[in-house]
């Protein structure tokens, strides 16, 4: 998994990619982690033969998200947690996610989001933690 940290990023999301350039930078986001998998199988060669071939098979994007809850527009939604669907009875609103790396200001946009959101209250203090798990279609880097 590749993890990606607030200090070092800002992160926007948006319902299409477009949007994320007028999107504002999310606030109180602690890190976001991809994982992209090869769809890697492996095969016995042949009989009598330990070998093995390595075949690929379809990508499978997956991430994971967290940061402190407060009541801060995310997107085109009140907050964070509408955002990431979490009071949705329908559809929910596949998202695009940026994040900018604030020394180099280089892009990573992962595109189609959609997952499940959590609030916990993770903290001897009280606040509350979002998480968000989340499965993608595409990733591009600019």
């Amino acid at each position: 998994m590749t993890k990606y940290l607030g200090k070092d990023y800002e992160l926007r999301i948006a319902t299409s990619e477009g949007g994320l350039a007028s999107a504002p930078a999310l606030s109180r986001w602690e890190s976001i982690k991809t994982k992209t998998g090869q769809g890697r199988k492996k095969s016995p060669v042949g009989l009598g033969s330990r070998l093995q071939e390595v075949s690929v098979g379809l990508l499978d994007y997956s991430g994971s998200a967290s940061g402190w809850y407060d009541e801060t527009a995310a997107g085109s939604s009140a907050d964070v947690l509408t955002a990431f669907g979490m009071f949705e009875q329908s559809d929910v609103t596949p998202l695009y996610v940026q994040l900018k790396n604030k020394k180099t200001g280089s892009l990573i946009t992962l595109k189609k989001c959609t997952g499940d959101a959590a609030l916990t209250v993770d903290s001897p203090e009280g606040y509350a933690m979002w998480n968000w798990d989340f499965d993608f279609e595409d990733i591009a880097k600019t």
